[in-house]
């Protein structure tokens, strides 16, 4: 039998990695007063991974023990452990084959103490016993008891080898994602979570608009307003009536309907069919119209200065309406890191991920726009589409910074992704770059911006940030 003792913090995944790696007999826990609901989020997240409903490790099970610690006070932390092991002597007089103390969470006191409890008391109920640290960054768990430093006769460390899934990282800190079933998030997300499903389907339609975006983005920015102005309560897949016209500029008036054309005949907009009627007036004008026979029509008319007015009828779909709204950014992005976990390097990834924070009680929730998890770190990307004019050049990141407030600094890092030029490209002093005071608050929120010209690239934009080669 062996025992792993553990301190407990604010960053619980080091002592969930340790515990996985070992799979110890049994667990002494050792927090301060205010730590302690963060071992029962270890808890949880170890059940994650066991894809076990009930707990391996309970007070009532006898094989979990916790210990309440001063946190500025060494002493304390030592004498506390050491009259444990005492009292487990004294009771039991059972004895470990092995006690590893994991010293990674906690204060350095608190690490300070625990070292010393082990390495030093003569109450050490094992035969040996090994004091562990996890380095940030890092998935290996370095052995300080060895003594082998600059040779090749043993191993100071060993490689992790778990990688957590989104919903493990989320159990562990806790975290629970909104859902009917969570048990679909065991093996990672996929295609039973309908929001991943909706990002595959439409892939190419994402990537077609990304791609023309400066063309299209004037039609796209009207369409957003449209029907956004229409405040329709959409209920599940219930389909609304819609009846609304955009009005834009556009300085290649063929090259643009020859877009729009292309956008409707996509497979996720196959009921529509488009027909062009070029009519002839006094004043130059030409009439093109678009008649899509099931179920929505649309009409566009273009005047000499350039104007076109596009005429959108019928049913949409809640899931058509978040699309047309910015959605496709979303998936875009999703499906453009999906080919890196396909490729085995991103472990896990997730689109519009609704969360609620279990620790707080509260019912309030949040939702990320893209999430994945690599090397046992949480990233997220948060996506706007479209200039955002009522946003300061710092509250383009407002939502980064209330899910931390939310949420707590839950991700590694963050990034954001923004077609959002006007507010984040600096077009007097320092033209093409980030505006400084948008770069200045990004990095106080461990923030990477992605400029919008590089959003096609944003698959090798984040691998570049991460250093994957």
């Amino acid at each position: 039998m062996n025992l792993l003792i553990s301190l407990i913090s604010d960053q619980t995944i080091p002592n969930v990695l340790c515990i996985d790696y070992y799979k110890p007999d049994a667990l002494l826990m050792v927090a301060t007063e205010r730590m302690k609901p963060k071992i029962e989020f270890i808890l949880s997240g170890l059940k994650k991974i066991s894809k076990s409903p009930n707990s391996i490790y309970s007070e009532e099970k006898g094989n979990l023990w916790i210990i309440s610690v001063n946190p500025e006070s060494p002493a304390d932390v030592e004498g506390k452990i050491e009259e444990w092991f005492k009292d487990l002597k004294n009771r039991s007089g059972e004895k470990f084959d092995e006690v590893i103390a994991n010293i990674t969470g906690g204060t350095k006191i608190m690490a300070l103490g625990l070292y010393n409890a082990v390495k030093l008391t003569k109450n050490l109920p094992a035969k040996k016993y090994k004091i562990d640290y996890i380095p940030i960054g890092t998935n290996k768990i370095v052995d300080l008891t060895e003594n082998c430093y600059g040779t090749d006769k043993c191993e100071p460390s060993v490689s992790i080898d778990r990688r957590l899934n989104i919903s493990q990282y989320f159990a562990s800190n806790g975290i629970g994602i909104v859902s009917k079933d969570d048990s679909i998030f065991n093996d990672g997300f996929n295609e039973s979570y309908p929001p991943f499903k909706l990002a595959i389907d439409t892939k190419e339609i994402s990537k077609f608009i990304m791609q023309n975006y400066d063309s299209l983005n004037n039609f796209l920015s009207s369409l957003f307003h449209e029907l956004k102005i229409l405040q329709i309560p959409f209920n599940k897949n219930k389909q609304h009536i819609i009846d609304i016209k955009c009005i834009f500029k556009a300085d290649n008036v063929e090259s643009v309907l020859k877009l729009i054309k292309e956008l409707f005949n996509f497979h996720y907009l196959k009921h529509f069919s488009v027909t062009h009627i070029l009519k002839d007036y006094k004043n130059p004008r030409v009439n093109i119209s678009v008649e899509l026979t099931e179920p929505i029509s649309v009409h566009h008319t273009i005047d000499d200065n350039k104007s076109i007015e596009v005429q959108i009828k019928g049913e949409i779909k809640k899931h058509h309406f978040e699309f047309l709204t910015g959605g496709w950014l979303e998936r875009f992005c999703f499906n453009e890191l999906n080919e890196l976990k396909e490729q085995g390097i991103f472990n896990d990834l997730g689109i519009n991920v609704r969360v609620r924070n279990l620790s707080t009680g509260m019912e309030a929730e949040n939702e990320f726009d893209v999430l994945f998890t690599y090397n046992n770190n949480l990233y997220m990307v948060e996506c706007k589409s479209l200039n955002q004019a009522h946003d300061s050049e710092t509250d383009i990141l407002y939502k980064i910074s209330a899910l931390q407030a939310d949420l707590g600094r839950l991700t590694t890092r963050s990034f954001l992704a923004s077609t959002a030029s006007d507010n984040i490209i600096d077009k007097k002093d320092h033209p093409g770059e980030i505006k400084e005071s948008l770069s200045k608050r990004a990095r106080l929120l461990n923030c990477s911006i992605i400029k919008p010209d590089n959003l096609i690239n944003i698959k090798e934009e984040i691998k570049k940030e991460l250093k994957i080669i």
